[in-house]
């Protein structure tokens, strides 16, 4: 049809704008935890992100953050994955219409239009909200443009497929080789892609030539293939900077020179497919070459320089991921297997070597295939359970809510349509369901635990599913063709179809994932950091534990210049000579005594416990007794400069040696010798604390470290954090979506304000307390934040009694009861204090629907028992 083609674009563009719309409306409206903080920032300077670094993505990100399209710096990087996702759904919609094609052909009338843009349409706009791409989608991270990249290419190479006998249709394959290189300089698992786009090359050279799939050609095939891979990876993305480290930089613009030579021997000698390998070759290098901005701002020393890569030898190390550590496909990363010895004296008849192998198999397909990726696609086409595991991730594998399995079934019968009807490109999309998917798990083989869920890893294998899902489409609709001659009838049953598939796919798929996915009115990370860095003192030096209570820092201090006389120091990176190095040479300077060589030769180090002796300055003294309000220390000691914190310090690799972070810890505080203030934020663990515990005050989201043992807070400085310099914004917006992790983050500022409440009612101060806790439910009300254990609930209500205020106390035990009626010591507290208001009609309704669901319970009986006899008195009175 002549205005096939017009339709069609109208349509791509329809499914780029609606997904658009509604990820622009869900949008973060600042920065995000995990690594959205160090993207942005390293955007906005130009700074050097962990290993193996986005140089590409920092790139754009710079160009947006200059760019005047919203006020926040961090939203205008966001914007970014918005904008990119609905890039890539977009050319999903064009992908499914180019696979269909491959069979059907151009089409004919207009149902043949319908079918393709229905199911292209239907397909994507699925794959729009499903959970990770949606998720991708509003927050600055690498993964939206990974995902566009991976969608191009895809598309490129059908549009090439389609195009090949032409003249010039070599470009596509050379754009395709371009944006390789600049995808390496985004994120690496687009190149598992590749595979799959070789077997669209495979499968045409076979039909030029007339041939069939035979062992010998592929066989060729997976060699080329494999040679083709290793080229780029880890060929140019690892070896060629290795021997740069190795032999020198000047080995750089020889093999350039190399390339381009080879491809005018090549042209001069009419060897059009090796002119078209080197020239391709040439590409990707060309698109790999933004990795020299992480040479060349490294050496410009930005505020965020991770590994520091100045060098070519640190450069080599940045780009291998050095500071993770090494590990291969085998043995799988399962830590609990005893040792030999131990396992042949408990069972000498059985064989270690078997039983490891069992183990680690078993290990691999419950935990890192199940657990780590099943469960992952089930939340994308299955549904998404919602009970949460011990180990604070949901539980269920395989869950039907939500979803119904529906696009599930779709994508299925869509798989084997493909199959089916072209079964050629049917092994493209299941190569790339593949290696996007299981073979990312072998690869990168987890360790359980995870510090955080990890589906944003497989997106390229939801996208690959998602293909069939629009060609499942397709089937139904070519079904009704086939089997209904009639145009009316047949137009009638397109229509109800589609309408179903409307609502079985994008729309519930919309909205059964729009509320967690609405970022709006979600400040917790931007606030979080802004409250952790003001509860410091000027210059003070605060330890955090890992990404979430770094990031977010390293954005507030240099993007926005907030609170940039605080130095962080990231515990996680305190284990490497580079950060310690920045740390001690780098203003904010951190006191370290240590020489650069010392700081290079750090290892573990053997340790047995020893009692720790921290000298007290005459300065800090002083100050001390300042902050002691009832000035009880050190002014009436002899030994007035002979005052010092003591305190054991044991072992903390497996009881026998010291961590370079822990050492390190020790060595700033001495080396500090209190001139500087030093915290700890509330979110490092005691394990990572050194046992300093006795010594650290709560004076907001850090803990100080003090020259006296903690037995209270001090009231006025902890009220004025919490009450003039701290920011909650949204925490009591009820349209404001929180999910279980930040929830229970969020329960650090509670801890702060139930602290103060005590020192309050320590102090006999009814009236105080009750204002603390009045403040508190303000900014973060039970009903909206819920406490993980409602017997906190029952607490702050007895401390509210405390300031003579019980009715506030009745209106708690409601909320814990109404949000944990199963709970028994809740049930019981809020059925006594019924009684004990004379509130008899209600204990008794609690407590037979108590009894109803427990009717085993005795006590329950007892206690309804005595309820009917007061009840029954003449002079009771019930309310």
């Amino acid at each position: 049809m002549q205005n096939y083609k017009v339709v069609n674009r109208v349509f791509a563009g329809l499914a780029f704008l609606l997904s658009l719309i509604v990820y622009l409306r869900t949008i973060a409206p600042t920065v995000s935890f995990w690594d959205c903080g160090e993207f942005i920032t390293c955007s906005y300077i130009l700074g050097i992100p962990h290993p193996p670094g986005a140089p590409f993505y920092l790139l754009i990100g710079r160009i947006f953050t200059m760019l005047p399209i919203a006020e926040d710096i961090a939203l205008r990087v966001n914007i970014i994955s918005a904008l990119t996702t609905a890039l890539t759904v977009m050319l999903t919609y064009l992908i499914i219409v180019r696979l269909i094609k491959q069979w059907r052909g151009e089409p004919q009338d207009s149902f043949d239009t319908f079918i393709l843009v229905a199911s292209g349409l239907l397909g994507s706009m699925a794959f729009a909200f499903t959970d990770t791409l949606w998720f991708n989608a509003v927050e600055a991270e690498v993964y939206a443009i990974s995902a566009a990249f991976t969608a191009a290419i895809v598309w490129l190479i059908l549009v090439w497929l389609e195009k090949a006998d032409h003249k010039g249709s070599e470009r596509y394959l050379l754009f395709i080789a371009y944006l390789i290189g600049l995808a390496i300089g985004v994120h690496l698992l687009m190149v598992l892609a590749l595979p799959a786009i070789f077997l669209i090359v495979y499968y045409h050279i076979l039909d030029r030539r007339g041939e069939q799939i035979t062992l010998k050609n592929l066989l060729i095939f997976a060699l080329i293939t494999g040679v083709a891979f290793a080229v780029i990876y880890p060929g140019v993305v690892q070896y060629i900077p290795r021997m740069a480290g190795s032999i020198g930089v000047w080995i750089l613009p020889v093999i350039v020179l190399a390339v381009f030579g080879g491809v005018a021997w090549a042209l001069n000698d009419k060897k059009k497919v090796t002119a078209l390998a080197l020239m391709s070759l040439m590409l990707v290098l060309t698109g790999y070459s933004t990795y020299t901005m992480i040479y060349i701002r490294s050496n410009k020393d930005p505020a965020v320089d991770e590994n520091n890569p100045e060098t070519m030898q640190k450069m080599v190390s940045y780009l291998n991921r050095e500071q993770y550590g090494t590990w291969g496909v085998f043995p799988r990363r399962f830590n609990g297997l005893p040792p030999k010895w131990q396992f042949e004296r408990q069972y000498p008849n059985m064989d270690y070597t078997t039983y490891q192998w069992d183990k680690q198999m078993d290990f691999m397909w419950n935990y890192q295939i199940k657990k780590m990726y099943l469960r992952y696609f089930s939340w994308q086409f299955i549904g998404k359970g919602t009970t949460i595991g011990e180990d604070g991730y949901i539980k269920e594998n395989l869950s039907l809510n939500g979803l119904w399995a529906l696009p599930f079934l779709i994508g299925v019968l869509g798989m084997v349509h493909h199959f089916r009807k072209h079964r050629r490109h049917g092994f493209m999309v299941l190569a790339l369901f593949l290696l996007t998917g299981i073979a990312i798990i072998i690869y990168l083989n987890q360790e359980d635990p995870q510090p955080r869920e990890r589906d944003y890893v497989y997106v390229g294998s939801f996208f690959a599913f998602a293909l069939w899902i629009g060609i499942g489409i397709t089937a139904i609709l070519e079904w009704i063709k086939e089997s209904f001659t009639n145009k009316n009838i047949r137009t009638v049953l397109a229509a109800v179809f589609t309408a179903a598939f409307i609502v079985i796919l994008p729309v519930n798929l919309i909205a059964h994932n729009y509320k967690s996915h609405d970022r709006t009115g979600n400040y917790v990370a931007y606030d979080y950091s802004y409250n952790i860095l003001q509860t410091c003192e000027k210059d003070a030096v605060v330890f955090t534990n890992g990404d979430n209570d770094t990031f977010p820092l390293w954005f507030l201090q240099y993007v926005y210049d907030i609170r940039t006389d605080v130095r962080v120091v990231n515990l996680s990176l305190l284990n490497t000579p580079w950060y310690i190095t920045q740390l001690k040479n780098q203003e904010p300077k951190v006191p370290i005594s240590l020489s650069d060589q010392r700081i290079e030769d750090l290892q573990l180090m053997m340790w047995d416990e020893k009692t720790i002796r921290i000298p007290v300055t005459k300065k800090a003294q002083e100050e001390a007794l300042a902050d002691l309000q009832d000035k009880r220390m050190f002014l009436e000691s002899e030994e007035y400069e002979e005052q010092a914190l003591k305190f054991k310090l044991k072992p903390t690799v497996m009881g026998k040696a010291l961590r370079i972070q822990d050492f390190m810890i020790l060595n700033i505080i001495l080396a500090n010798q209190w001139e500087k203030p030093v915290y700890f934020a509330v979110t490092v663990s005691n394990q990572n604390k050194i046992n300093l515990d006795d010594y650290l005050r709560m004076d907001g989201l850090s803990f100080k470290l003090v020259p006296y043992e903690v037995d209270h807070v001090n009231a006025k400085k902890l009220e004025k954090n919490l009450f003039e310099l701290f920011r909650f914004r949204g925490l009591n917006d009820p349209d404001v979506y929180f999910n279980d992790n930040i929830k229970g983050l969020l329960q650090n500022y509670r801890a702060a304000f139930l602290r103060l409440a005590y020192e309050y009612q320590r102090q006999n101060k009814p009236d105080d307390v009750g204002r603390v806790l009045d403040k508190m439910e303000d900014f973060i009300p039970f009903e909206i934040i819920p406490v993980p254990d409602p017997r906190l609930i029952l607490q702050v209500g007895q401390m509210y009694e405390y300031a003579g205020r019980p009715d506030d106390f009745l209106r708690l035990a409601e909320i814990a009861y109404n949000n944990n009626p199963g709970n028994a010591y809740v049930v019981g507290s809020y059925v006594s204090l019924l009684e004990r208001n004379q509130n008899y009609d209600k204990a008794l309704n609690i407590l037979r629907q108590w009894r109803k669901k427990n009717p085993d319970d005795p006590e329950a009986q007892k206690k309804i028992n005595q309820l009917e006899t007061l009840m029954n008195q003449p002079d009771t009175v019930a309310n």
